[in-house]
């Protein structure tokens, strides 16, 4: 089976304005099937289906138009290829097109604390695909999406575009198309496709140092965590990560117990907590967020003794909107 982030080296089918996504439309209605099971069935990211498949962004090679086809298949394929098919293009098209210059050139970042951040992110809420950076969250999460995507152009000197779900407007998505990004990634612990599978983790040379192990939790905790109500009536938080990798949950403990804390597990040892008063107030002193989510719900709580919820903190969001980023608390607590 091929591995996903393998090139797929076969003609493409251009299709008719329109009928690519019609074609794609048919096959997922009929099978009854999530984008994420179709995805999984043809081995390939579901961003590649659901996107760039489905809203004639890029065209599909041959061989895995035929095999979705044949999930629930409703015309004959001859059919097919003969009415709703343009023409076929040549397996190398896009490179054929590009005269073969289509490799963007990144600029190669020190191992530098923004860096650090960026890959606690990406292990969060990011994902590779054989070309291009995918980076999913909540549209609420908008703020903070700028952010990284600001982190990404001022690391790698790239553009990334930004754009809510079609199929779920509660989802925004952020691309970033390089190659040259995905090969880098790679060497720092990234990998194509499953994050679990593949074993994704930090690469060692975010343990060198409290600087950079402080910056690779705080990507984490602003995409995987936050800061919750510990127990109600009892205006006591608690810091958790929520991942479920064992990988990244070993380097976040194995972080967190380099800065001298003391973390504790909660839901069936998936989650990493930290606890006690003090340490959540040093967690904000040393570590802090960049994610105005995150520190709504901290200064909120130290000013009510209550973490927000939800909706309290979408209103409060324009409020705090040119807080200066990364939020560090300054002196008091720990």
């Amino acid at each position: 089976m091929r591995k996903q982030g393998q090139n797929i080296i076969d003609k493409r089918l251009k299709f008719k304005k329109g009928l690519q996504r019609k074609f794609i439309a048919e096959i997922k209605t009929g099978s009854k099937k999530s984008w994420s099971e179709l995805a999984e069935l043809l081995n390939l990211h579901p961003h590649t289906l659901c996107v760039d498949w489905y809203t004639e962004k890029t065209t599909i090679p041959k061989i895995k138009a035929k095999e979705f086809f044949e999930i629930s298949p409703f015309e004959k394929w001859e059919v097919i290829l003969k009415e709703w098919v343009k023409e076929e293009l040549h397996p190398r098209w896009g490179q054929i097109k590009a005269g073969g210059k289509n490799k963007k050139k990144i600029h190669i970042p020190l191992k530098c604390s923004e860096f650090a951040e960026f890959l606690g992110c990406a292990l969060g809420d990011g994902s590779l695909g054989r070309k291009t950076f995918y980076l999913s969250s909540d549209a609420t999460q908008e703020l903070h999406v700028i952010y990284i995507k600001r982190l990404i152009k001022k690391l790698f000197n790239l553009d990334s575009r930004m754009f809510l779900n079609s199929f779920n407007k509660n989802n925004l998505l952020m691309n970033t198309n390089s190659t040259g990004l995905i090969e880098f990634l790679q060497k720092n612990g990234l990998t194509i496709g499953d994050k679990i599978r593949n074993k994704a983790s930090f690469p060692f040379w975010i343990f060198t140092n409290e600087s950079l192990a402080c910056a690779a939790l705080r990507g984490l905790f602003d995409t995987d965590g936050g800061i919750y109500e510990k127990q109600k009536g009892y205006k006591r938080a608690l810091i958790e990560f929520q991942t479920k990798s064992p990988y990244i949950n070993k380097d976040i403990l194995k972080l967190l117990k380099m800065l001298k804390f003391v973390p504790s597990k909660g839901n069936k040892g998936l989650n990493i907590r930290i606890q006690n008063q003090k340490e959540v107030h040093r967690f904000f002193r040393i570590i802090g967020s960049s994610n105005i989510k995150n520190i709504i719900r901290y200064k909120e709580f130290i000013k009510t003794g209550i973490v927000p919820d939800r909706d309290k903190v979408i209103k409060l969001m324009k409020d705090y909107s040119h807080e200066y980023l990364p939020f560090k608390v300054k002196g008091a607590f720990g």
